[in-house]
Order: structure tokens, then sequence, then C-alpha cells
């Protein structure tokens, strides 16, 4: 006699007798980039779109992009700023000073004779040409 002589499947999956299961005890991951001890990063983006209204020959960031009114501040506390090559840039031998650059932006902005420079997330100065 008992449970187990009874017929059917004696127990469910993971039943440990009444103490607290393993799979109750044990913490949730929700995935790595979300998860507990994980952090995500949020980008800044700057389209090369946005570029095409500067003059040529400037020098770019993300505050001379700010003064000159060709984008807002609404992500402006987001540290990484990073240049997307998604339309074609008309301005050439602009000199643009971003975190990161996709790689078709940098084609874009190197092939109409203009530099790509990679700026350091702490400090902002200028790491690589």
């Amino acid at each position: 006699r008992g449970q187990k002589s009874r017929s059917g499947r004696p127990t469910r999956p993971g039943f440990e007798g009444g103490q607290q299961p393993l799979y109750r005890r044990l913490p949730k991951f929700q995935g790595k980039p979300l998860g507990p001890g994980h952090k995500r990063k949020i980008y800044n983006l700057i389209k090369t779109s946005e570029l095409n209204t500067l003059t040529p020959g400037s020098v770019v960031n993300y505050s001379t992009l700010l003064e000159s009114s060709t984008i807002t501040k609404g992500k402006s506390i987001l540290p990484h700023k990073v240049v997307l090559g998604r339309e074609k840039l008309s301005v050439k031998e602009l000199t643009v000073q971003a975190h990161a650059f996709t790689k078709t932006a940098r084609e874009e902005i190197e092939g109409l004779g203009g530099k790509c420079e990679i700026l350091k997330v702490t400090t902002g100065e200028v790491v690589e040409v």
C-alpha cells in the first residue's frame, strides 16, 4: 500500500516529498543580457542623414550636433554615441568623432575624404584616428 503502489504515475517530476523543490529554490534567470548581474548597453545613435546638414570640412561630434540643433538632447545622457550608415552621405571631408562606427558609416565617411575618430567612453578623448 501507499502512494507508489497506486495506478498511474506516482508523483510528478520534480516532486521531493513536501520539501521545497529544486526548481523553486534556485533563482530565475531572464537570459544573459537582461538577467541579474548583467547590464545592457543602450547606444545613442547618430545617423549619416543627420550629418548631411553640416558644412563640409567641419569637425562633428555630439555636442556640435546639439549646438546646430541637428539632433535633440533626448538621449544625451547615454555614454555611447554610435554613427549608423543607413542613408547616403553627401557632405565631403567631415571629421566625425564618436564612440563607435558601423562598417557602412565608416566606408561612407572615408569614401568622401573624411575621417572617423573613435572617442574614449570615460573621458571623451580621441583614441583612434
